[in-house]
């Protein structure tokens, strides 16, 4: 069970381990983009390459889908980045169990969004847990963990993420056989320990130059990629009414005491204690471009504040 392509190596893991796949379960079909035309997951797309059997049911706590997976009789499933949560009903299902691959060293960042969370907050290293699930989020107990991973200076959501799926991969293939047998050790989290990350919304990508570092605004920049992106609101000097819409796309940090959301020259912007340099950006309804293309543009934004 997994949607986006970040499980589609767990599930080449068990294909290549001969594990017999009763079925593959995916989120329903999706509309994207302008034309909001039907598009299948990733994890769909892969599993239909693969020749494998296919189901995508609205609801995995539904009726309809308790029933279907019951028919199929698994032995046990395995789960990375579904997107829902299981019931019980569906958790009593498989004989030896539901596995779900977490990307974090549980009992930290349980949740929706580990691998923007781990950037986001500065994290050095990071890794992947496999647990038995239990109705409680990601509080199930533990059969493996990965080892760590060094997130780079660079890393954004979309490498760190594909890293972390090869090394979840990895330890699906090391512990599939385990489970099969039945030979697992299952060690419950530390609760006291549990930290928990929640479902990034679009507001959250609003940089707050009053509340925010810097160094915390180009981390936030990189664990937002590709969605929702960071961004600002400027108006033009003597028309305070018409904001634009600036999508910040590559910055670095500055030092020195600047006003913050205050643009400086080079397009340096003001923020809490220091400053970020933008190198990178796109205005709203036009094309990305460097910080020079839109300072010729815009020499006048100079002495704006961005809010």
């Amino acid at each position: 069970m997994g949607t986006p392509e970040w499980a589609a190596p767990s599930l080449q893991a068990v294909l290549d381990s001969g594990t017999e796949i009763s079925a593959v379960l995916t989120q329903p079909d999706r509309r994207v983009g302008r034309k909001q035309q039907l598009q299948p997951s990733p994890l769909k797309q892969y599993a239909q390459g693969k020749k494998l059997t296919v189901h995508t049911p609205e609801k995995a706590g539904s009726a309809e889908t308790i029933e279907l997976v019951s028919s199929l009789a698994p032995e046990l499933v395995l789960v990375c980045a579904y997107g829902q949560i299981l019931p019980q009903s569906f958790l009593d299902i498989p004989k030896i169990g539901c596995f779900n691959l977490h990307f974090s060293f549980l009992p930290q960042l349980r949740g929706a969004s580990p691998v923007q969370a781990a950037i986001a907050s500065g994290f050095e290293k990071t890794g992947v847990s496999l647990q038995k699930m239990v109705l409680r989020l990601d509080a199930g107990p533990l059969v493996a963990i990965s080892k760590q991973e060094v997130i780079r200076q660079d890393d954004t959501t979309p490498l760190l993420g594909s890293r972390l799926a090869e090394i979840g991969a990895q330890l699906i293939h090391d512990t599939l056989p385990k489970l099969i047998a039945g030979d697992f050790n299952a060690v419950g989290q530390i609760e006291t320990e549990a930290t928990y990350c929640q479902i990034i919304k679009k507001e959250e990508g609003h940089v707050r130059w009053l509340e925010e570092t810097a160094i915390e605004i180009e981390r936030k920049l990189r664990a937002y990629v590709p969605w929702p992106g960071i961004f600002s609101f400027y108006s033009m000097p003597g028309n305070s009414e018409n904001k634009q819409r600036l999508q910040l796309t590559k910055v670095e940090v500055v030092s020195g005491n600047f006003e913050p959301g205050k643009i400086y020259p080079e397009l340096i912007v003001g923020s809490l204690y220091s400053g970020l340099r933008i190198l990178r950006l796109k205005p709203e309804g036009k094309q990305e471009m460097d910080a020079d293309s839109f300072l010729r543009g815009h020499p006048q934004i100079v002495g704006s504040v961005l809010a």
